[in-house]
């Protein structure tokens, strides 16, 4: 007979202790912080043992904790990789469930679509998007497009495309006083950027030969998607990465007033885990956005 412990409490656990944070890991299992620490709670009493320090919001693993997520990590990823190859047959093999960055979503992946459901109209696709890197383990998803400078060793991946950047506006804007001939001339006009990359102006303006300039206007936006619309909208100057506006550069809606290009440390790739790697529908969907993919790099450079 197996002796387990209460199955949710332990769920509860790994994801906090993943996070570092009941709150984060409440988020995740879609219930409420003390219902997290109800169950770590629970689980703490069932083994005798501390799982965590407590520090006001902090919690960290004491040495026990940390020993018991070692042990238990590895049986829920076993559990969960059994679970996915069990899923056969009917639906779940025409459904194909992706996780991508939000603004890769919204301004590469999702206009393309089209093109793969007209070569495979008998695969859906579900999109999840977050800025968090996936994980298979956890992640009920078959695909993701990764954002990084490289990919692990225990998934199989390609790279799609990297990263480029330049300031972009409307017409109207660059050639509003001050008109915009140089990188200096950016220094009078308000600055848009995303809140999760706040280093693209003052890195570029580096690179730009134009490092000591100060940035005295600028707009903060949560993402890069909304930082765009605002370029498009004549708030300001984006440093926009050149594979999501690229429609907008081609038809006029944007410019770069000065095209000078900065080459990102990153790129994006398309990974899945190995024992999915040859399914049907992921090897269609590869090989489909690797094609998506190269038409974008003859972009870039």
């Amino acid at each position: 007979m197996l002796r387990l412990p209460p199955l949710n409490a332990v769920r509860a656990f790994e994801a906090a202790a993943r996070h570092a944070s009941f709150k984060r890991a409440a988020e995740e299992l879609c219930v409420t912080p003390g219902a997290v620490s109800r169950h770590v709670a629970k689980l703490e009493a069932y083994l005798g043992v501390a799982l965590f320090t407590r520090k006001q919001a902090q919690v960290t693993l004491t040495r026990a904790g940390d020993l018991y997520l070692q042990e238990i990590r590895e049986a829920l990823s076993r559990i969960s990789r059994a679970t996915a190859s069990t899923r056969t047959g009917g639906f779940d093999e025409r459904l194909l469930r992706i996780k991508v960055p939000p603004t890769c979503a919204a301004r590469w992946l999702v206009p393309r679509l089209a093109h793969f459901h007209a070569d495979h109209p008998d695969i859906s696709i579900q999109i999840m998007t977050s800025h968090d890197a996936v994980d298979f383990a956890h992640d009920d998803v078959d695909a993701a497009i990764h954002y990084a400078s490289d990919i692990d060793a225990d998934v199989v991946g390609e790279r799609l495309f990297g990263e480029r950047l330049v300031p972009v506006c409307t017409a109207a804007v660059a050639a509003h006083r001050p008109a915009v001939h140089s990188a200096r001339d950016f220094g009078q006009h308000v600055l848009l950027h995303s809140i999760r990359r706040p280093n693209d102006w003052p890195e570029w303006f580096a690179a730009a030969g134009a490092g000591d300039l100060a940035i005295t206007r600028a707009l903060a936006f949560e993402n890069s998607t909304l930082t765009y619309q605002g370029a498009i909208d004549g708030l300001g100057v984006a440093m926009a990465q050149v594979a999501f506006v690229a429609d907008e550069l081609e038809r006029g809606r944007l410019v770069a007033p000065v095209d000078f290009r900065l080459r990102g440390a990153a790129s994006y790739f398309v990974v899945c885990p190995r024992e999915k790697s040859r399914q049907r529908k992921v090897t269609l969907f590869n090989r489909w956005i690797a094609r998506e993919a190269a038409i974008t790099r003859t972009l870039l450079d």
